[in-house]
């Protein structure tokens, strides 16, 4: 391995090494850097109960869901009730076989899901304080969230994005190149 080594390193004076080395990273550089943003979407609570049949119906809605061909994401599993989102494209499909199979649901149309994403998410200190005044600052209610290891998501009113988007890129000082806009595209079914 030294010899493979030696052949890469090329030899620098003491002051061209030292500004070489401050220069060179092999991680990203922790903080924001680059949101994305998907347009159309909708979400939907969906009453599945308290009782000792909960999880059977809960269950029951992915499977009814499934079989309608609705793709969702963002879902979280509450006490007597199921949110998820998926295309807006698919609203009235999500609303018939829900109401076919017999659940009461919620929906909404026209929000947009904003990924904020940065290195090391985790170990970013008040980020999720400083992405909800942000959100506050806009004006934009906020439906739900999620995270990852390296995105917060936030879903808000369709009509807020660009006053959100403003708020996030001046307080982050991202650039509006770092931002990226898309639809939410029906899967293709085979």
């Amino acid at each position: 391995m030294n010899a493979v080594w030696e052949r890469m390193s090329i030899p620098m004076s003491e002051t061209t090494n030292q500004q070489r080395t401050s220069n060179v990273s092999f991680e990203r550089e922790r903080g924001v850097y680059g949101l994305r943003v998907t347009k159309d979407v909708a979400h939907a609570s969906i009453d599945v109960g308290s009782d000792t049949l909960r999880s059977s119906r809960t269950l029951q809605v992915f499977k009814v869901l499934s079989e309608g061909e609705v793709p969702v994401f963002l879902i979280k599993i509450h006490a007597s009730a199921v949110t998820l989102a998926f295309a807006g494209t698919d609203l009235a499909k999500a609303e018939k076989v829900l109401k076919d199979a017999g659940f009461i649901s919620r929906p909404r149309r026209d929000l947009a899901l904003i990924a904020i994403h940065a290195a090391s998410m985790r170990e970013l200190p008040g980020i999720m304080s400083q992405i909800a005044d942000c959100l506050y600052a806009a004006s934009a209610k906020l439906y739900e969230i999620g995270d990852s290891h390296e995105s917060v998501l936030c879903l808000i009113e369709g009509g807020r994005v660009p006053a959100v988007i403003s708020a996030l890129c001046k307080h982050f000082s991202l650039d509006p190149s770092d931002v990226v806009e898309e639809s939410v595209e029906l899967e293709e079914r085979f």
